[in-house]
């Protein structure tokens, strides 16, 4: 399948996906999560290019069977509502730190996708746009509960010392996570 982007402009699916994996430096064991009209077709790709961990956000609706991915990736031009509402039931998926690609029908459309962000308490701590397979934006994601519990640890002074606490809350859960124990 292919879709015209304009009278010249024509990306298949796989370029989107190629494009979206190189926005989020996404690594072939990382969890992908694919989500949108071109999902299907985006977890093929992925699987054909040795992507183990990647599963298909369909409705997103229940929380025991959709846990938290490395990146997100939403495929397929949608209208702005469809946008939303796709937005709105799979942000919760991307981890702290993970990555949330999207792919747009214009550049406008990035200030609707940072706006649901924001209501589900989340922030882009770093935003990538990348035109020459459509319009795909790439926000690397910050969970307000991570910046909430870590300052609820560590008094917040100066921009670097809530830095410094979030970093060590992140290093504290990554080693619970690993079994690595420190003192």
């Amino acid at each position: 399948m292919v879709r015209a982007l304009g009278p010249k402009v024509f990306v298949s699916p796989e370029q989107i996906v190629q494009k979206s994996v190189y926005l989020a430096n996404a690594d072939k064991r990382q969890l992908v999560t694919v989500a949108g009209p071109d999902s299907l077709a985006a977890l093929v790709s992925l699987c054909r290019e040795g992507f183990d961990h990647v599963k298909c956000a369909r409705q997103a609706t229940c929380r025991c069977a959709d846990g938290v991915s490395d990146v997100l990736l939403l495929t397929g031009l949608m209208a702005t509502e469809e946008l939303t509402a796709v937005l709105e039931r799979t942000c919760r998926l991307v981890r702290d730190g993970g990555v949330l690609v999207v792919q747009l029908q214009r550049p406008g459309e990035d200030a609707n996708v940072r706006a649901v962000l924001k209501t589900r308490g989340m922030r882009s701590t770093s935003t990538v746009f990348d035109v020459s397979a459509g319009y795909l934006v790439s926000h690397t994601i910050e969970r307000a509960e991570v910046l909430q519990e870590a300052s609820s640890t560590e008094p917040i002074g100066a921009n670097d010392a809530s830095m410094g606490a979030l970093q060590r809350h992140r290093s504290r859960r990554a080693q619970k996570e690993s079994g690595v124990h420190g003192h």
